[in-house]
């Protein structure tokens, strides 16, 4: 039974409705959400959004981190970049309009700032598109704790890459204990900034009390590598520091591996699968109706219960304790090791 507080917010139970959209660079575009039945939204900042598309006949999911603050309730943003081969970001680039529908679930994740327990000062440090939830950190943090200082890093080729350039400007401009660091590789001259790569040294000239900070990291795995160590190094506990990544868990098959027997008897599919399979790109194979959006063990949507045979996984913490116990997974974060009996639900 959900509570009353949960009847108060959306929680996917109505499609959200496309508001507004916005082209930020020439390949990244934000877009603006509500929820159709008018209800406001309750995430934490740097949280992410599933959202749900339909392809040739295919429901395919995603999870979209959000850049706007939760004390902005009524209306959810992302920001989505075009990827090379992305069925879904590409979509919805291509696609999304105002007025438009989609399918999504609740927002969700473990990337986000806690609302009780804010250090005084915050050091954000995002690369590319990964200055989103960035922004919904900032801006809760502006509206709601002025007297935290934050430390923004952020890393772009170009200018006319830089996601959320005016809006991040105009923060610098009206808040004092708002301090960008832009670190731009390719500038043009048209903003002041940094030139080349963020690197240790800039770090700690730029941040040389790393002992009495927390800090949140989001971009490519190897940016977040080079400043988690950085940060550890001079001096900041490693529970101090936070950081996100949607890269999905990459399954290695050996073409002799041995074989298996995988069915889910509810749906009439049996097939053969291989020692070291994902699980979920097996269940996607088959046509199961999986939902997969983060596609990294976080968001648990993919949550599905092994009744017979056995698998290696490598991440439950989106499950509850008791749904381990009974036998459940996450798809995503699971491979192959004998014969398998699936139900979903």
């Amino acid at each position: 039974m959900k509570s009353i507080a949960e009847h108060n917010f959306w929680q996917g139970e109505t499609p959200l409705l496309c508001v507004g959209r916005r082209e930020e660079t020439h390949d990244t575009a934000s877009f603006e959400l509500a929820a159709s039945d008018g209800k406001p939204f309750d995430f934490l900042p740097g949280q992410f959004l599933p959202l749900g598309v339909e392809i040739d006949g295919q429901t395919h999911w995603r999870a979209y981190s959000i850049a706007s603050s939760p004390a902005q309730s009524q209306r959810v943003t992302l920001a989505v970049k075009r990827v090379a081969g992305g069925c879904v970001s590409n979509w919805l680039l291509d696609t999304l309009q105002p007025g438009m529908p989609l399918p999504a679930m609740k927002p969700a994740g473990d990337f986000a700032l806690p609302p009780d327990g804010v250090p005084s000062s915050l050091a954000l440090f995002s690369s590319g598109c990964g200055i989103t939830p960035m922004m919904s950190m900032t801006r809760w943090l502006l509206e709601k704790r002025p007297d935290v200082d934050i430390h923004f890093f952020h890393s772009a080729r170009r200018e006319d890459e830089f996601i959320f350039r005016e809006q991040v400007l105009a923060l610098a401009a009206a808040y004092p204990r708002f301090r960008l660091h832009l670190f731009l590789t390719q500038p043009q001259g048209k903003l002041p900034c940094h030139v080349g790569r963020l690197d240790h040294a800039r770090l700690q000239a730029l941040l040389p009390h790393a002992t009495d900070i927390g800090a949140f990291i989001c971009g490519p795995d190897g940016y977040m590598d080079d400043v988690e160590g950085w940060l550890i190094a001079d001096g900041m506990p490693a529970e101090a520091v936070c950081r996100e990544s949607f890269a999905p868990i990459v399954c290695e098959t050996a073409t002799d591996a041995p074989r298996f027997t995988f069915s889910a008897p509810a749906f009439g599919k049996t097939s053969e699968i291989a020692h070291g399979e994902s699980l979920l790109v097996v269940m996607e194979r088959e046509g199961l109706p999986i939902i997969a959006a983060c596609r990294t063990g976080v968001c648990g949507s993919c949550k599905c219960k092994v009744v017979e045979g056995a698998v290696d996984f490598t991440n439950t913490g989106a499950l509850h304790p008791e749904d381990v116990a009974a036998g459940y997974v996450l798809a995503c974060s699971s491979t192959v090791k004998s014969d398998l009996a699936i139900e979903l639900g």
